[in-house]
């Protein structure tokens, strides 16, 4: 990437992106996110190493430019030691809104991703790898959908339908607009 203005704006996307999960973390003082969170960056870093073993800044390093997937595997993490699963859906009785909707968004992007690639020709996995501004844009705006969500809802939980919604929509909405920008971004890099 050179050092161009849009090149520079992509960066500070993705720098905003992790200053707000990590300010997410320390506002919601959950020891169990926290935990899930520094556990998250080591595993990320171990199957980055383990993938490319003779760079070896890039374990350190990466994890940063790829928040996104970093908070889906803490959230992987975090999930059964902070929901209660019932008939209406999953509620998060011990977790404030807002990092359960941070945690939540991100598991059902990267589960999503993970799970329809094979059915969209790898179409949302691609754009989940090689488009982290797109993917942060995207992560954001479920973080929002969710915390509204959490907000209103009165047993403090998820439906089920919005859950597999999210799911199955994310990496739809992944495949198109990844589709769309691809020759935008790589222009502006």
């Amino acid at each position: 990437m050179t050092a161009t203005i849009g090149g520079w704006t992509i960066i500070l996307l993705l720098a905003a992106y992790l200053l707000h999960i990590l300010w997410r973390q320390i506002a919601a003082r959950s020891p169990v996110a926290i935990a899930a969170f520094v556990a998250g960056y080591f595993l990320l870093a171990t199957t980055i190493r383990l993938t490319e073993p003779y760079h070896l800044l890039r374990p350190i390093w990466l994890p940063f430019v790829y928040s996104y997937i970093w908070l889906a595997i803490s959230a992987a993490i975090w999930l059964p030691a902070a929901v209660s699963a019932g008939r209406r859906g999953l509620s998060f009785p011990a977790e404030s809104p807002r990092i359960t909707a941070l945690l939540i968004s991100q598991l059902t992007l990267g589960l999503g991703c993970l799970l329809t690639s094979p059915f969209l020709q790898w179409r949302p996995m691609a754009a989940y790898i090689m488009m982290p501004p797109m993917i942060v844009i995207i992560s954001y705006l479920l973080y929002r959908l969710f915390l509204l969500a959490l907000l209103r809802s009165k047993w403090a939980g998820l439906s089920w339908g919005m859950l597999l919604l999210s799911t199955l929509l994310s990496p739809l909405a992944c495949s198109v607009l990844g589709g769309w920008l691809a020759p935008y971004l790589l222009g502006w890099t």
